[in-house]
């Protein structure tokens, strides 16, 4: 008998997918439903190259079972219109960029060979070896086939297929032009993931090292200031210690005494900085000092901004006007204060004044990038977009490489921080237990 792979959905509001064999359609549904499963789609499997785990009738009277145990989930559901599947937890774990790169490069193979959309997820269903995304492929499929574009089924994964990413879609979509559209994609997707290989590999070492050195200093401060008292009376010394270093050794006894209170203090803080960062103006704020803050601030700008006008100027060329065209690019970022400016700056629009200004008061762009913006207003806004998102992404690479140069100065200063702490408070009493006055009458 024939094999069919079936997508359906639990009482719970859970999604499951598995493989019967029936002898039509008419069967699978007909079993499924006496599971208490509602059929969301059902297609033959005979062109179909996955493995996937058979489910016969007696599993499925299982599942059913499991279902009428399952308690109904309080967390609300987020359910895509037209074909009821729901998503149920954040599917976008485990997708990488890597994951996104093959997908677009091989939809754009697949469209170049004159594919339909239909046939070009069947097959990339087939081929892809990333679970998650395979189910993201075949929900997108789902939607295709219910009479949703592409772009509209992406804009349900916004942490797998970055605004960005999907405008480019649905420009392509709109244009007839989707093998273009997908290269342009696919280049955002290959650059995204370079920056962030070049941003990480500048991190990552120094965050280590940081956390190394403090994770050194509580414990120095904690059990070895102690321990320096303990040395004086071994040797039976008659002096006083340090005034630094006593401060030190009281700071670790209340501290080792009172631990609990750090703790919740400490817990306390953080969950005082969640809450206020969740309301608007809390996160207004934080998303400002990210901007704003020393060395890292212009290199988050310049890459929200970046990612803005190339979005901008990805719309202009679709034949958007400004506004639309800064009401959809917004979309890229999530940054409150960036997107404080553009609702000024289309307030400003509506108003006949310069979308430009609020930028060039709050120093968002460099004065070159706002001249070269006024310039395209007059004649060609989207040759002078085009050049500003070159700008800019120099601007990224200058950022970069300062980043890469500030950031041992800083660590060096850290660490000569500490060890000035450690000198004074720890190798200057244990010189003088040792040597006595030695050194400090020959100095």
């Amino acid at each position: 008998m024939p094999e069919f792979r079936y997508r359906g959905m639990l009482r719970n509001g859970k999604t499951i997918r598995g493989v019967m064999t029936a002898r039509n359609k008419r069967d699978v549904i007909k079993n499924l439903k006496t599971s208490r499963i509602q059929p969301i789609r059902i297609r033959s499997r005979k062109n179909v190259t996955i493995t996937n785990t058979k489910i016969d009738s007696k599993k499925l009277m299982n599942i059913q079972a499991d279902v009428e145990r399952t308690k109904v989930s309080s967390r609300k559901p987020v359910q895509k219109k037209g074909f009821g599947a729901i998503l149920t937890s954040d599917i976008s774990f485990g997708i990488s960029n890597k994951d996104i790169l093959t997908f677009t490069n091989n939809l754009y193979i697949l469209k170049k060979a004159k594919f339909n959309n239909i046939d070009a997820f069947e097959s990339l269903y087939g081929s892809t070896e990333n679970s998650k995304l395979r189910d993201i492929i075949d929900d997108i499929l789902i939607g295709i086939e219910g009479g949703y574009k592409i772009h509209e089924m992406m804009q349900m994964y916004p942490k797998v297929f970055p605004p960005l990413y999907t405008n480019f879609v649905r420009v392509g979509e709109e244009s007839g032009s989707l093998d273009k559209a997908l290269l342009y994609a696919r280049d955002y997707v290959e650059s995204d993931m370079k920056l962030k290989k070049q941003i990480r590999g500048i991190l990552i070492p120094k965050v280590l090292m940081f956390v190394g050195v403090l994770i050194i200093t509580v414990i120095a401060l904690l059990w070895g200031t102690p321990l320096i008292q303990n040395v004086y009376d071994m040797f039976g010394s008659d002096k006083t210690l340090p005034k630094a270093t006593l401060v030190a050794i009281d700071v670790s006894k209340w501290i080792l005494a009172n631990w609990y209170i750090v703790v919740t203090a400490i817990l306390g803080i953080i969950a005082i900085f969640i809450a206020y960062v969740r309301t608007p103006l809390g996160r207004y704020q934080i998303d400002r000092i990210k901007i704003r803050f020393p060395v890292f601030g212009r290199l988050t700008l310049n890459i929200i901004t970046n990612k803005f006008f190339r979005a901008m100027l990805l719309n202009i060329r679709n034949g958007l006007r400004i506004q639309e065209a800064l009401d959809v690019a917004k979309s890229v970022t999530d940054n409150y204060y960036f997107l404080s400016l553009v609702e000024i700056g289309k307030g400003n629009l509506l108003a006949g004044g310069s979308w430009v200004e609020p930028f060039e008061a709050a120093k968002a762009l460099p004065p070159i990038a706002i001249q070269m913006i006024n310039i395209g207003m007059k004649s060609d806004l989207a040759e002078m977009m085009e050049k500003v998102s070159e700008y800019i992404q120099q601007e990224i690479d200058e950022a970069i490489a300062k980043t890469v140069k500030a950031l041992p100065e800083i660590m060096y200063i850290f660490i000569g921080i500490i060890l000035i702490f450690f000198v004074i408070t720890i190798m200057v009493p244990l010189m003088e237990v040792y040597m006595g006055n030695f050194l400090f009458d020959m100095m």
